[in-house]
């Protein structure tokens, strides 16, 4: 079911890349379609998620052309395309409605997969020429238009097309055997001309990436909490707390990088909640000396998880409660009067230093772990294990030092940290990879892979404030991250 969702833009790829003739009549912009969609999302009571892919932008930074075999593959697709707007992404929705979970067993992933929502899945495509479109639905997918109230339409299973001046809109039934009847149709094109937007979908609309994902987290979490029928003052409180709340993912080729961040946009209520604190230096400086191929350091406000946990879910633990065993019990209710504490009081850092001894790579680790006293208990006899493999294991307080090498030990200087992630440590979650330092010849990649990762740098990520950003480096950084790719897996050389 999922996977019909993200397959719907695909589809209609490849299906308007065929047949159809050139046109000479203006484009369009897309921002009527844009503006259409955002009414629609806006207004559209039971959306849980939106985004876009920008399919035309992501081929123009491939720079395909200049690959004689895929340029006689692609270009004539792309010439053949007149009857859809090319300026424009394609646009989807995901709406869920109301519906009963409480019987799936979360533990069941089998169970979990055959779960059938209640709900439509949509795609908005800007086109140019809607006769044009029109003839090639009837000759590629054999359907027969209707017209109703203006809407010519065609149903297809639990599929139906609706092409409109500008745009066509495809609206699919997530049970696959129910048909969308055309009232329900109607009921969401009325939406994209007469519903209003909202400023902060307009906001996450404008965005220009070349794949957008966006999701509304209280719609979600409502989803959940009244398919459980799970509901209390708390839970109530959440919902009303997380209206308004969005998560939006973005996935962008630049030149030199590919990025990828997901930032939360959040409601006044929800953000006073603050779970990092303000950076990580003080677990960097003391993770060892030398030059290390992969290192992560994390500093979360354990008192703030706490306080969100007694906020939100204080009473629904008596839920969880009630599915333990008698030995499990017995730690939940220490975690319960202790504190998250009590586990983990959220410092935590790891840095790995390869070295060739002559037969491969093996790595020096340095850690180390704020853990609380439960933890430490749980943790006694492993660490002892530990010790017996040639580990160094420190005990200070509520923080644990360990190191497999003593070139590599804390207390011997600070990092010499790669070039790209120079800021590691001013960040409250983040890490890298320094990819030429991995024993890649090793892993017995293909050749292509091989020359993509040979351009490759660097790997990082951070957390800052609400947004969290991955980025993969290129060492040419000049030239877009998909040109680059494509010209290793041609063998093209620029």
């Amino acid at each position: 079911m999922y996977k019909k969702i993200f397959l719907i833009p695909v589809t209609l790829f490849f299906l308007f890349s065929c047949g159809s003739e050139e046109n000479s009549e203006k484009a369009n912009t897309g921002s009527a379609i844009t503006s259409k969609v955002s009414n629609f999302i806006s207004s559209r009571e039971n959306i849980i998620a939106f985004g876009h892919i920008n399919m035309f932008q992501i081929l123009g930074k491939s720079d395909y052309k200049k690959n004689s075999l895929v340029n006689a593959v692609i270009d004539p697709f792309i010439t053949k395309m007149a009857a859809l707007n090319q300026d424009s992404p394609i646009y989807f929705a995901v709406e869920v409605n109301e519906q009963n979970i409480n019987d799936i067993n979360p533990y069941d992933i089998s169970n979990i997969s055959n779960l059938k929502l209640n709900g439509f899945a949509y795609a908005f495509i800007a086109i140019k020429n809607k006769s044009e479109i029109k003839s090639q639905l009837e000759k590629e997918v054999r359907v027969r238009f209707k017209n109703a109230d203006g809407i010519d339409y065609a149903q297809e299973n639990n599929g139906t097309f609706a092409l409109f001046d500008d745009c066509m809109m495809v609206m699919v039934d997530l049970n696959d055997r129910n048909q969308v009847g055309i009232e329900q149709l109607k009921s969401a094109s009325k939406l994209m001309t007469e519903g209003k937007s909202s400023e902060i979908v307009n906001k996450m609309m404008a965005s220009n990436s070349d794949f957008m994902l966006t999701y509304d987290m209280g719609k979600s979490v409502s989803s959940v909490l009244k398919g459980l029928k799970i509901s209390n003052s708390e839970t109530q409180q959440l919902e009303s707390d997380l209206k308004g709340c969005f998560n939006t993912t973005n996935f962008n080729f630049e030149n030199g990088k590919i990025v990828l961040t997901s930032e939360n946009i959040l409601s006044p209520a929800m953000s006073k909640w603050r779970i990092t604190k303000s950076d990580s230096k003080e677990i960097v400086s003391t993770l060892g000396s030398g030059s290390p191929t992969a290192a992560i350091a994390m500093n979360l406000d354990v008192d703030q998880i706490q306080k969100i946990l007694d906020s939100y879910l204080k009473s629904s633990m008596s839920e969880i409660e009630s599915k333990l065993s008698a030995s499990e019990l017995l730690e939940f209710n220490r975690i319960k009067a202790e504190g998250f504490s009590t586990i983990f009081n959220g410092r935590f850092g790891i840095a790995a230093f390869l070295k060739g001894d002559g037969y491969g790579f093996v790595p020096n680790v340095n850690f180390q772990l704020g853990a609380g006293k439960m933890l430490l208990e749980k943790l006694k006899e492993p660490l002892e294990m530990a010790k017996t493999s040639g580990f160094t294991i420190e005990n200070k307080g509520n923080m644990l030092y360990g190191y497999s090498g003593a070139e590599n030990a804390p207390g011997k200087g600070t990092l010499t940290l790669p070039e790209g992630a120079e800021d590691f440590g001013n960040y409250p979650i983040n890490g890298f990879v320094d990819i030429q330092k991995l024993p890649l010849n090793e892993l017995n990649l293909p050749d292509q892979a091989m020359k993509i990762i040979a351009k490759l740098s660097i790997l990082k990520f951070k957390v800052e404030g609400d947004k969290f950003t991955l980025e993969i480096q290129f060492k040419d950084k000049s030239q877009n991250a998909l040109a680059q790719m494509m010209n290793s897996v041609s063998g093209l050389s620029l």
